[in-house]
C-alpha cells in the first residue's frame, strides 16, 4: 500500500511531537511543513529529515500530500480545515476542534461532504493511566456510579498567550478541555450539565470552573478545574467510585485502584514511560494512520469532535446564564 503523504500546517511544539511519531511509522512519509514563520518551519522540516518548507497552507498542496495536521493556535483552526477538507485530503487537527459551536458546524458540515477522513487529536483518552480506567470500567470490574475530576493549570503567565482567549478561544478550550472529553469517553452521552464560574484573576475571561454533570447511563461527575491555583502535585486527577471499588490516577504518571472491600490495592507507574507514548500521542497517530491504511473508523471522528465542540459552548453558556441545560435534547437537535 502506498505510504500516507503527510503536511504539517503549523510548527511549534505540539507539531514536533506529532512529526518525531510520525517519523517512525514505516506508513508514512513527511512531505512538507508550513508556518507563517519561516524558521519555525525550517526547524521542524530539519528536525524530521527531508521534507520541503513552506510559508502557508497553499504549500502543502502544490506539494500532493492527502493528509494534513493542523497544529495552529486554537481559534484559527476552522479555515484551514474547510479548506483542507473541501479538497478532499485528510485532517489530523489539534483540539479543539474550533472554539465556537458555529465553528464546529462549519467542520461538520465540511467533514460529511468530503471524502476525506476528519480526525480530532484528543491524546489524553490514551495516556496509559486513562486507557486503563477504560479497561476496568469496559470490562465491567469497575462499575462508574459517580466519579470527580479536577485540573489546576497553576498559572495564565507562561506563556503569555494562554491568559488571552481571542488566542485560546477561552480556558476550557486550551486546557481542561482533556477532562471534559474524558468525561463523555468514560462514562458515555452527557445527559444534563450544570457550571458556576468566575473571573478569579483574570479581567478577560472565566478562570475558575465548577462542574456538575449526570449521564444518560446514570452516572454523575463533578469537574472542578482553576486557571492560577499552583503546580501541586497532581494537578491532574480522576477519581471514580464504583460499588465497594474505587480507581484514582495522579496526573499521567500513576494509577491506584481498589476492586474489593478488602481495599487491595493496586498500583501501576508509568513514570519510566516516555512521554509521548505515556501521554496517548503514539496511540492517537497509529490509530489515525490505521483509518487511513486499513479503513478503521478514526480515534476521534467528525461526530464525537462535534458533540465535545458542542458540549463546551454548552458549559460556558450554562455559566453565564447561570441554570442547568438538557444536553441530551441539545445534542439531538444539532447533531441527530
Amino acid at each position: 500500500m502506498a505510504k500516507t503523504r503527510v503536511g504539517i500546517f503549523g510548527a511549534g511544539y505540539i507539531a514536533s511531537v506529532h512529526a518525531d511519531i510520525l517519523a517512525n511509522d514505516g506508513r508514512v512519509e513527511l512531505v512538507d511543513v508550513a508556518d507563517m514563520v519561516a524558521s519555525n518551519a525550517t526547524r521542524l522540516a530539519n528536525q524530521i529529515g527531508d521534507a520541503q518548507v513552506g510559508s502557508e497552507l497553499e504549500d502543502l498542496f502544490r506539494m500532493d500530500v492527502d493528509t494534513v495536521y493542523i497544529t495552529t493556535p486554537n481559534t484559527t483552526h476552522v479555515a484551514p480545515v474547510v479548506s483542507c477538507l473541501e479538497r478532499g485530503l485528510n485532517v489530523f487537527c489539534e483540539k479543539p476542534m474550533a472554539t465556537d459551536a458555529a465553528g464546529g458546524e462549519r467542520i461538520r458540515e465540511a467533514a460529511l461532504a468530503s471524502r476525506g477522513v476528519y480526525n480530532l487529536g484528543m491524546n489524553r483518552r490514551y495516556a496509559y493511566t486513562h486507557d486503563k480506567l477504560k479497561t476496568l470500567i469496559d470490562s465491567g470490574d469497575l462499575e462508574a456510579h459517580s466519579a470527580q475530576l479536577k485540573l489546576n493549570r497553576g498559572e495564565l503567565l507562561n506563556p503569555p498567550w494562554t491568559a488571552d482567549p481571542n488566542k485560546t478561544g477561552g480556558f476550557l478550550y486550551e486546557t481542561t478541555i482533556h477532562q471534559i472529553d474524558l468525561l463523555q469517553y468514560l462514562f458515555g452521552p452527557v445527559a444534563t450539565l450544570r457550571c458556576a464560574a468566575r473571573s478569579a484573576i483574570s479581567a478577560s475571561e472565566f478562570d475558575d470552573f465548577s462542574m456538575l454533570f449526570t449521564f444518560e447511563s446514570g452516572t454523575v461527575a463533578t469537574l472542578s478545574s482553576s486557571a492560577h491555583s499552583g503546580w501541586s502535585f497532581p494537578f491532574e486527577r480522576v477519581e471514580i467510585y464504583g460499588r465497594y471499588a474505587t480507581a484514582t490516577t495522579e496526573e499521567l504518571e500513576r494509577i491506584r485502584y481498589a476492586l474489593d472491600l478488602e481495599q487491595v490495592v493496586k498500583t501501576e507507574d508509568y513514570t519510566h514511560i516516555p512521554f509521548a507514548e505515556k501521554g496517548g500521542y503514539a496511540e492517537e497517530n497509529r490509530l489515525f494512520i490505521n483509518a487511513l491504511q486499513n479503513g478503521d473508523k478514526p480515534p476521534v471522528d467528525v461526530n464525537e469532535a462535534s458533540t465535545l465542540n458542542l458540549l463546551l459552548a454548552s458549559i460556558y453558556e450554562s455559566a453565564r446564564d447561570n441554570r442547568e441545560i438538557d444536553f441530551t435534547a441539545r445534542r439531538r437537535e444539532t447533531i441527530g
